[in-house]
């Protein structure tokens, strides 16, 4: 697109650098003439589009160009434009082509509408109903495309989220029907949809919108179409499996009791009616229950038995009656012995969100020429949603780096030598490639953050990015915290010099996937990027995950990683999968 606009700008020059040449009329009238029939186009252009859909932005747009014409040279220079560079290009070579400063500000607000429409008729249509007023409403003043699509994206993940559920109850139902036991089978569950659904809310917005006439289209009617197929979102697959099972011994350590306890009550007469005693007391040692401990070895433990002990009830520092309470005295030893049994699991699987669903849903095939255009109907939606991602923030996306498949992340992983934790640390590390962005300041808590790729206003100080507009996601540090959070519960802090900090030094040869590196020389530069290290490549290159200003998510091979540390409060050999 600069590219684009660059020469635009430079046919402007050239308009510029021949001053012999005929321009646009002298005489006011001249101008005034020009400048309505250019707002009457656009006007016209605008209720088109409205009516009829992005098919008529085109012919709108050489309306607009048409009506102009009495314009001399600077219509010449809005067709170059409109060619070269797109609406953007047509403002700015119209404008430049002009010699009169007056003429100038009427063709550039003239032609400001032009690429407003334009820009709009390039958008999913169920974005734009809202502005033009379709459907028969009023157009409003104080909705914005951002505004529409916030409300729209919420009612996408409120149903998409409904598929993930019914596939989770899908596969405890399963299970439960089968009569696989159900905590070995749920702690086998491989569940990519609840770390990485994998849709995208723009494409299925402007999949949505190409599917309908736009006087049929509503929100509540492209939710009721995906629920229709909610059942096929998340696909879900399952492997029958035994496996053995260890149920653990469970006991109790006890600590020491000194008891005052009732030895002798003697009768000491009556007083009002009422039996009155004396009392004898000791002070004897006895136990109680401390802690409930479990072990999955033979293990030999002290036996207590319950005793119940009279003690003494005080009022005012005198013996006034008793009671009796539970306490242990020791005897002897327990060994005691875990059990083992073999039990029958389900090892299920949910898939991440079905793609081919959305063209089902919507009745459309995606091979189809649509309408005039020579593009496919997958052609157009990819080129809407990408508009519309460029129209919210500026960016057609996540950058350049496209999403690892399940296939490619189970290859990766399984290549590399490590033990089950950190095989599972490096999956959900590497599920958000190409999915998330870098977002100066970004943290998220477990799981996939469904503001990701929504546009934020960045408020964390100390960057160029600050008080910009960016596609939400994670910064280096929120990235490492987010993977150790997800796949086990855990938190290793915020900010790239807090885990430096809970973290000690290892040699490269000592390097394991989940280990972690530092662009850092401590006392010479400061610690400003922290990396997940991922394993080898086939061709030997240590391979690194981490969330990189400008590309996001990524798993790449930097040679600038020079501090190679471990985390000081892990311990992958025991550790285990969080919620």
């Amino acid at each position: 697109m600069f590219s684009e606009c660059r020469g635009c700008l430079l046919e402007g020059d050239e308009d510029l650098a021949e001053p012999n040449q005929t321009h646009i009329g002298d005489g006011q009238d001249s101008y005034s003439q020009a400048a309505a029939q250019m707002a009457k186009a656009a006007k016209q252009m605008g209720q088109q589009t409205a009516a009829k859909g992005t098919e008529s932005a085109v012919n709108a747009a050489a309306a607009a160009v048409k009506a102009s014409a009495q314009g001399g040279k600077a219509a010449a220079k809005i067709a170059v434009g409109t060619a070269a560079g797109g609406p953007f290009g047509t403002i700015l070579s119209a404008a430049w082509s002009c010699r009169h400063t007056l003429f100038k500000v009427m063709i550039c607000s003239a032609l400001a509408t032009v690429f407003l429409v334009v820009l709009i008729a390039s958008l999913p249509t169920i974005i734009t109903n809202g502005i033009f007023g379709a459907n028969g409403s009023s157009p409003s003043s104080d909705v914005s495309i951002s505004g529409i699509y916030q409300t729209l994206a919420a009612s996408v993940t409120r149903t998409i989220e409904e598929g993930y559920q019914q596939s989770y109850e899908k596969v405890e139902d399963t299970i439960q029907a089968g009569g696989y036991d159900y905590d070995v089978s749920m702690d086998a569950l491989i569940d990519y949809g609840k770390t990485s659904a994998e849709f995208d809310v723009s494409y299925i917005l402007a999949a949505y919108s190409v599917s309908v006439d736009q006087q049929n289209m509503s929100m509540d009617d492209m939710a009721s179409k995906l629920q229709s197929y909610s059942s096929e979102m998340f696909p879900v697959t399952s492997e029958e499996k035994n496996k053995e099972v260890t149920t653990p011994v469970s006991y109790y350590t006890y600590k020491t009791a000194q008891v005052t306890e009732v030895t002798k009550q003697i009768p000491a007469g009556i007083v009002n009616g009422v039996q009155q005693y004396q009392y004898e007391t000791k002070t004897t040692t006895y136990y109680t229950q401390d802690e409930q401990k479990s072990s999955e070895n033979t293990i030999t433990v002290p036996h207590y038995d319950p005793v119940e002990v009279i003690i003494p009830i005080y009022t005012n520092g005198t013996i006034t009656g008793t009671g009796k309470e539970t306490y242990y005295v020791r005897n002897g030893l327990d060994t005691l012995t875990p059990t083992k049994d073999v039990v029958t699991y389900l090892e299920c699987t949910i898939h991440q969100f079905n793609q081919d669903i959305v063209a089902e849903a919507f009745g459309l095939d995606l091979a189809a020429q649509f309408a005039e255009t020579g593009q496919t109907y997958e052609e157009v939606i990819n080129s809407m949603a990408q508009a519309l991602k460029m129209t919210l923030y500026g960016s057609a996306g996540n950058g350049s780096v496209p999403p690892l498949s399940d296939a490619e992340l189970q290859e990766f992983a399984a290549m590399q030598d490590c033990n089950a934790a950190r095989k599972h640390l490096l999956t959900t590390a590497l599920s958000l490639v190409g999915k998330v962005p870098y977002f100066w300041g970004g943290k998220s808590e477990a799981g996939w953050n469904d503001e990701w790729n929504t546009p934020k206003l960045v408020t964390a100080a100390g960057s160029s990015e600050t008080g910009t507009i960016r596609p939400y996601g994670l910064d280096c540090s929120g990235f490492t915290d987010w993977a150790f959070k997800t796949a086990f519960g855990v938190s290793i802090g915020a900010g790239s010099w807090n885990q430096w900090d809970h973290t000690f030094e290892i040699s490269e040869e000592e390097l394991l996937p989940g280990d972690l590196g530092f662009l850092a020389v401590p006392g010479t530069v400061s610690v400003n990027h922290v990396l997940i290290f991922a394993g080898y490549a086939e061709d030997g290159k240590k391979m690194w995950v981490h969330c990189e200003g400008g590309s996001g998510v990524i798993l790449s091979s930097p040679n600038y990683v020079t501090q190679y540390r471990r985390l000081s409060d892990i311990d992958f050999d025991t550790i285990t999968g969080g919620e």
